[in-house]
């Protein structure tokens, strides 16, 4: 088997497109749900090499939901091809490694709440591999990249430390802007209701093209596009 370095695996995610790295060993998942565990995927796994990457922040200027759409996909397919190579790279150095999908689909779904839920908890999984905090709109928020980033990860057996948790908040203790701007209150600052987001989410048009159409809560947030001082805050 070959040995790995934490600092290898940054380094070939940055090679591979990825804006951020973090890992979290798997003693930080204690907390998981049961069936949703790094190691209910893939037993004797040992980290969780958490990766992202940014979007455009021009993406949120425009008032086009297909542009919005088209960026959102595109990040889906980016990062799924990051995780890809980086499981078969660790796979080719002797260890077990597998890609959790960044998006849909969902193995668990709750058709009356319309709640669906990933394998993995990528926004929690970013938080323990300090890759920013948690913010009321239920997006991770990065000190330098704010709420403009796409989750990834790959689950190991490969041995690493855990890097450390971000130091900083993610929200202003006063500011409700996402809350306020939901048009279906689906948010609380700890949760956000499924069902009542995805009222009005997403949409097929007449064309039969897929289209998001709301995002207000990632647009009205202050840090944005990164953690900015409360007097200085926009």
């Amino acid at each position: 088997m070959k040995t790995i370095t934490a600092e290898e695996l940054r380094s070939q995610a940055k090679h591979l497109g990825a804006d951020l790295c973090g890992i979290a060993a798997v003693e930080c998942f204690s907390g998981a749900p049961a069936g949703f565990h790094p190691c209910d995927v893939l037993p004797g796994c040992k980290s969780v090499i958490v990766m992202a990457v940014r979007f455009p922040a021009s993406t949120m200027d425009g008032s086009s939901q297909a542009a919005y759409t088209f960026v959102r996909n595109r990040l889906a397919d980016r990062m799924d091809a990051i995780t890809f190579q980086i499981a078969l790279e660790l796979e080719d150095g002797g260890n077990c490694a597998i890609a959790i999908p960044s998006s849909e689909p969902y193995e668990y779904w709750d058709d009356g709440r319309r709640h669906g839920q990933g394998i993995l908890s990528l926004k929690h999984a970013a938080v323990l591999a300090g890759l920013g905090r948690m913010g009321k709109n239920t997006l991770l928020v990065n000190q330098l990249y704010g709420n403009m980033l796409w989750l990834g990860a790959v689950i190991s057996d490969v041995d690493l430390e855990s890097d450390k948790l971000a130091d900083y908040e993610a929200c202003l203790s006063d500011c409700r802007l996402c809350l306020d701007v939901c048009p279906t209150k689906a948010l609380d600052g700890l949760t956000i209701e499924q069902r009542k987001c995805r009222e009005i989410c997403a949409k097929c048009t007449e064309g039969g093209g897929g289209v998001y159409t709301c995002n207000l809560c990632r647009k009205v947030c202050p840090n944005r596009q990164g953690i900015r001082l409360p007097h200085t805050a926009r």
